[in-house]
């Protein structure tokens, strides 16, 4: 809270599955919670063309479904009112020049700016190229930060191609590469380790944890 260049966050990917389920709700529930900063955007990015109108009743929909036990019209009023949408192929650099002129239009000159790449993986080298050749990486105008969903390459030697390629656009202090199904079947091995087992149930129960 409390910054004064605000904050855009740019959804690319925006009409996919995983901006439904995750993305939205979990900002939404930020701004809820009051832990987004006093002035954000929240501008999403496809091919499928659609009108800002369509995109937020998308979304309001979406939070309804999947997080409904946090849902309310009034917190959702609010936080509709910084959703955007400019349709455009991201992978493609015209496009991505229109997307990018959309978003300074909602900028007060200096913003910082979240990319966040909810695409298929083969995209990933093409819209970071195209974000680094249009001018769109560089901190001179605010913080630039960008979240590559997994995978992050298929085997080692795609994984360091793929680095090489956003390392020539940002700097590693820049880039978020996420797996929220990173070791997904080993912490639930470790959960049902724990309760079934009453030994270390006491001994890994909070009430014992200092930190």
């Amino acid at each position: 809270m409390g910054d004064t260049n605000g904050v855009t966050i740019v959804i690319f990917g925006a009409s996919g599955d995983l901006t439904q389920r995750k993305l939205i709700p979990a900002l939404y529930n930020l701004f809820r919670k009051e832990r987004l900063p006093d002035i954000f955007n929240i501008i999403g990015v496809s091919r499928t063309v659609m009108t800002h109108q369509q995109f937020r009743k998308d979304m309001h929909d979406a939070v309804k479904e999947f997080s409904a036990e946090t849902f309310k019209e009034k917190f959702w009023t609010g936080f509709a009112k910084h959703i955007w949408y400019s349709p455009g192929d991201a992978a493609q650099p015209d496009q991505l020049a229109q997307v990018k002129t959309f978003l300074e239009s909602k900028e007060n000159g200096t913003s910082n700016r979240l990319y966040y790449l909810s695409v298929a993986p083969g995209l990933y080298p093409k819209i970071v190229t195209n974000l680094g050749q249009l001018d769109m990486t560089a901190d001179n105008k605010g913080w630039r930060r960008i979240v590559i969903e997994k995978p992050f390459g298929s085997d080692l030697d795609s994984a360091l191609k793929l680095n090489k390629i956003v390392h020539s656009h940002f700097d590693e202090s820049q880039i978020y590469r996420i797996d929220h199904y990173l070791g997904k079947e080993t912490a639930q091995n470790i959960l049902f380790f724990r309760f079934a087992n009453t030994i270390f149930e006491t001994v890994w129960n909070r009430n014992y944890v200092d930190n």
